[in-house]
Order: C-alpha cells, then structure tokens, then sequence
C-alpha cells in the first residue's frame, strides 16, 4: 500500500479514538473553550504523530507461548521463494483492486476538493455582491439576498432590512465573537480534514461537534455581554427559517438549534470535572506506541525482506554489495554475499528439520488458523544464528513456534565474501498448512520441494537442491546490472528511487520466461528492471533429485541515487 494511504490510515485511527473520548466522556460538561482546545489538539496531533516514534517504545516486544503437539503440514519455503497459487486464484488476484481503489478514492476526494473550492467562490460572490457599511461602529457587509447572517475570518454578513435594531445588536455580537476568536480557523481545518477524510464517518461527527461548539462559544459570549437571555432565544427561533449560507462559514443559525438554547441553560460543570481532559494523555501516548511498533517492524522488513537483493546506484555510480548494518564488534551484516550461509545439509535438511521438529499449536489448529510467517535471523561468523525478526506474522501461537523452532536450529555454514567468513542477515518464510483444507496443496507439501503448479512435467519449484544461478555467481550478476541498467531520466530528475521486486522463471536450459513486477516503485524503474532481466544471459538452471526443473526466482533491484 502507498506511504500516503498508510498514513492517512493512521490518522483517521486516531481522530476516531479522539471523537470516541469527546462522545463517551467530555460531551455533556460546559468546558466550551477547553472543549476547542481539544478538538484543535486533536485534529494537529493525529496529523502529526504518524512521523514521532520513541526509540525505546520501538524496542518493546510482546513474547509468546506456543501450545500442544498436533501432526501437522508444515511446508518451508527457500529465502528467495515466491509461493503461487492456484490458477482460479490467480485469475482473482489479477484483478487491479489496488489500482481500483486508489483511482476511487482520488475521484471522489477531487469532487469534495471541487466541492470546498465552489463554497468559496460562493463566498466571494456573495462579498462582491455585499455593500461595506458601518453598523454602530462595526464594519460590516450588508447583503442583498435574504439569507442568515453569517461571518467569515474577519468579515460580518448580514441582511439589515429584516431585522430590527434590538436584533441587530445581539446578531453582531454573536458575529463577533465568531471573528475575534478566529473561528473560521477551526472550520476551515476540519473541512480540510474532510476533503481527504470523507470516507470515516467520525470525521463527519467531529466537524459537525466542532461546529456546534463555535456556537455555544459565540452564544455564551453573547450572553456575557449582559443580553437577556429569553430574548436573545426567542430572535434565533425567529431565524429558523431563513435561508443559511454555505457549510464553510460561521452562520448565526444553524439547524441544531435545540442543542445551543440547552447549553444556554445549562448549570454550569464543577471544576473537579476538569480532570477527565487528562484522558488525552494516556491516549496520545497509545497512538505513538502504536506508531513505533509499526515503524520498528517497517524498519526489519525493509532492511531484510530477502537475502538476494541488488543495489544498482545512480547511473554514473559503480555497485558494490552493501553491508546492512554494523554489529556490535563492528563486523559488517551483509545482505548479499558470494557465498550464501546454508543449513547443515542443505535446503532439503532444513525442510526435514523444521518439518521434525514443529509442533502445530493446538489452539491455532482449533481455529483454523494457517498462513505464512516470514523471519528474519542474522548467521554470525560461527554459524550461530542470532537477531530473531518477525517481519510478517501471522497468529502469535504461530509466530512464536516458528521463532522457537528456528532458534533451535544447528549452527549453519557461515557465508563468505571475498574468501572471509562475514555475518549475513537471513530471510526464511515459514507457511504453516493444515492437511485436509487444501487438496491440491496438501499434496506438493509433503515432497521435499514446494512446486507452485499443478502439472507434473512441468512443475515450476520455488525450493530445490541445486538453486538456479546466473552464469559466474552473485557478483558476476551484480556488475552486470550495474553495466546495462540505465537508471530512467525522468526518475532522476523526479529523485524517484528505491526497491524493485521482479519475479521470473527460470527454464530447464536457463532461459528467463514469465518476468512480471511483484512489487513497483515507479512505472519509468518497473519498465528498466524487467528490461534489464529479460535481456540476461542464460543461467545455470535448478535441479532436483538430478534433473534439471523449472524455478520460479525473485530478485529484488535497488535503485538508488547519490545525494
């Protein structure tokens, strides 16, 4: 999902947790400047605490227990495995629904957008249409339409000829208020909200609560200034009926009439009740917990998706492997090596180890609950393996099994670079399966490899003895990329970079077929990764039990300028 819906995502969890917190406990006390106090805070904090995060926050993780023995299909899957599924599936994921989404949502915020952008051409016709008249002192615009007065920032509308000289002084006094305080500030903010927000209905309560308050400020102003009480109420019922302006401005009645005569009347809130406004805090510091913890498993997945990713500079840079990260005895964690670390005995070993040794919590059985959790672990210089990530869980009785079973494991073959044995940061999808919900998959899961076709003489593995490999290793295939890939102009000039996840398969006699994007960054980057790989030389192809198969592989391409 793109950055831009993630974050508007999170603030929308927020501003309905807020509006929650006003409805359930603050709404019915009189605290009507703390109450804008409030809803300003609210709407300024849920737009900006997506980008806070607390280290030590990010650093806090929930542990859990695994349960029961229960036999079990457990199907692993190679580091740079892609599982298909089936061909009715496929069809179904075919479907653009990202893309349909996304161009939905962009229509109707541009007709909302087109709707604001009419209201203030609204206002600014009815200010060029008002004659600027002085009314006891006070500049106001005298309208010619016979509509509800209203205020704007600092501009009073109002129709003079249907009012008299005692209603008058109390509407200015309502508008008044309305522009010393700045109200339409509030207005004009939650509207904002509101253009790419339409789709939370919350968002609509809290405008409309915000509304209401500017109204009982105005109103209580009113009423400070020693206007009696009944005959300022009777005027607004009087005012009913007229016509009111657009939704962007501050009207001097609104249809919610009832509620403002009642807070006019209301016994005023003891102090002691002040305290329920420190709910706020406990609540803001959830939000940015919450944040950290999603940024932290961010941060993981990004920094270790897969063991085989490419970073290709800018056009004018030369490639080198990059190390991820720097250990504490400042030995450098790579990525990308020319000699991967491996389990003792190979990918099938491994297979046969996990298969041995999980054990299906009997709660998560019970429910049902199946699904692929990726994990992410660090092979030191030893063998030993260290730094457990969760990148993408499922259940936690799941994610807790394949952490315990992967912490169990012997020590590894380390990986080398350049003839020295270097640490390198592991990628190992784990898919727990039921037996007997799937059929067509519980059959390739008890084989040694995981095919993702159903055709027996032309299965497609993403697991094999032997991987496929490009003619000359890792980094014959990384100077390759860093000779023929040509980083897009438009994307330079944009500064458009970042991570480019290609697929293909990799034939019986090493010929590339089947190179789709998985994952895209930018249309001009997509289109020269898939160039670049499609124009490859032939590889060495993957062979299992002897023979040679067909391997479906995922290259990650990292393109990425120099400042």
């Amino acid at each position: 999902m793109h950055s831009f819906f993630i974050y508007l995502i999170q603030v929308n969890i927020a501003l309905t947790l807020f509006y929650l917190l006003y409805s359930l406990v603050l709404k019915n006390d009189t605290f009507l400047r703390l109450r804008r106090v409030f809803f300003l805070s609210a709407i300024v904090f849920s737009l900006l605490y997506p980008f806070w995060t607390i280290p030590t926050l990010s650093d806090f993780r929930i542990s859990s227990i695994g349960l029961g023995e229960v036999e079990a299909t457990v199907i692993v899957e190679g580091a740079n495995a892609t599982i298909l599924q089936d061909e009715d599936s496929t069809a179904r994921a075919a479907v653009p629904w990202t893309r349909i989404i996304s161009l939905m949502y962009v229509v109707v915020t541009v007709i909302f957008l087109l709707r604001f952008i009419g209201q203030l051409l609204s206002i600014l016709q009815v200010n060029m249409r008002s004659e600027r008249c002085s009314i006891a002192g006070i500049l106001v615009y005298r309208l010619k339409d016979d509509i509800t007065p209203f205020s704007f920032f600092n501009r009073i509308f109002i129709h003079t000829g249907n009012h008299s000289e005692a209603e008058l002084s109390q509407i200015l006094l309502h508008e008044q208020m309305h522009t010393r305080q700045w109200h339409s500030i509030d207005i004009m903010l939650v509207e904002l909200v509101c253009l790419f927000s339409w789709w939370n209905p919350f968002v609509w309560l809290l405008k409309r609560e915000m509304a209401m308050n500017l109204e009982y400020l105005a109103d209580n102003g009113v009423l400070s200034e020693g206007v009696d009480s009944r005959e300022y109420q009777y005027h607004l019922l009087r005012l009913t009926y007229h016509e009111t302006a657009v939704q962007i401005v501050n009207n001097f009645n609104v249809s919610q009439l009832k509620q403002r005569i009642m807070m006019m009347n209301k016994t005023k809130s003891p102090t002691l009740k002040l305290a329920k406004y420190l709910l706020i805090l406990p609540l803001a510091f959830l939000l940015v917990f919450a944040n950290s913890c999603v940024n932290r498993d961010k941060k993981s997945g990004e920094d270790a998706t897969t063991e085989s990713v490419v970073t290709t500079p800018g056009s004018t840079d030369t490639p080198d492997l990059l190390p991820e990260e720097v250990g504490e005895d400042n030995s450098e964690v790579f990525v990308v090596v020319e000699e991967q670390p491996s389990f003792p005995g190979g990918n099938e070993a491994m297979m046969q180890f996990l298969a041995d040794n999980i054990k299906y919590p009997k709660e998560a059985q019970e429910k049902g609950t199946e699904g692929r959790v990726i994990v992410n672990f660090v092979v030191e210089k030893d063998g030993r393996l260290s730094d457990f990530n969760v990148v993408r869980g499922v259940d936690p009785l799941l994610d807790s099994e394949a952490l315990r079973v992967l912490k169990s494991m012997p020590n590894w073959t380390p990986g080398k670079q350049r003839e020295e044995i270097v640490r390198v940061r592991f990628t190992l999808p784990v898919v727990f399966r039921l037996k007997g919900k799937d059929t067509k998959d519980s059959s390739s899961a008890s084989a040694s490899s995981a095919p993702v076709k159903a055709s027996v003489s032309d299965e497609v593995f993403v697991v094999v003895e032997k991987q496929p490999e490009f003619p000359g290793g890792q980094e014959a295939m990384m100077k390759y990329l860093s000779d023929n890939i040509k980083y897009p102009m438009v994307a330079q000039e944009n500064g458009i970079q970042g991570r480019v996840i290609v697929n293909f398969v990799v034939e019986k006699d090493g010929g590339l077929s089947d190179v789709q994007v998985v994952r895209g960054q930018d249309a001009a980057l997509d289109k020269e990764a898939v160039r670049v790989i499609e124009a490859m030389p032939k590889w060495k192809p993957g062979v299992q039990r002897g023979e040679r198969v067909r391997v479906r592989y995922t290259l990650p391409v990292v393109f990425r300028l120099q400042n």
